[in-house]
């Protein structure tokens, strides 16, 4: 009975180290996929993300564009790089949609503000999005981060479509 005892021990032992390793190991481990949903390719991701950008926006929502102020249309363009981009934090989320995006160009075009500089920093922005063209939300990120002052989450890349997706599933579904 004591030898049994002490084989299952030893074998418990080696179950748990190589458990330990495996855990540890980046090449050639297992390798086990802890995300929510199966992955999806490049092209999957894209064409999810597309119909995302389609999807029509509430009226309420269009409409509190009109009466925002200048800090608030600066902040929800930046919540809305979060998106697209990498950072260590991001605070605020705002989802990109066609609608949302030609509603901000179309407001911010038509309002005054106290500076000209912020209104054309958010109308450089936007424009291009107009087109569906995101490749400037990593330095849209940073220049209006950086006109708040910010001192953790600077952008460093654009997200992949997979990672893009992700957060989209996480933030908005």
């Amino acid at each position: 009975m004591k030898k049994l005892t002490m084989t299952g021990s030893i074998i418990g032992i080696l179950a748990c180290m190589v458990g330990v390793y495996f855990y540890f190991s980046n090449d050639g481990g297992l390798k086990f996929n802890l995300k929510k949903n199966d992955p999806v390719t490049t092209k999957e991701a894209q064409t999810k993300i597309e119909k995302g950008f389609e999807a029509p926006v509430s009226s309420k929502i269009m409409a509190e564009y009109e009466t925002m102020r200048e800090e608030k249309l600066i902040q929800e363009v930046h919540n809305m790089t979060h998106q697209k981009v990498e950072a260590d934090k991001k605070w605020g989320a705002s989802e990109i949609t066609a609608d949302k995006v030609q509603k901000l160009y179309e407001v911010i075009q038509t309002k005054d503000f106290k500076k000209s500089s912020h209104k054309q920093m958010l109308l450089d922005i936007l424009e291009p999005w107009t087109r569906q063209d995101f490749s400037n939300a990593v330095s849209a990120h940073n220049r209006i981060w950086a006109y708040q002052k910010g001192n953790i989450g600077e952008a460093t890349r654009l997200l992949t479509p997979q990672e893009e997706l992700e957060y989209i599933e996480d933030e908005f579904r």
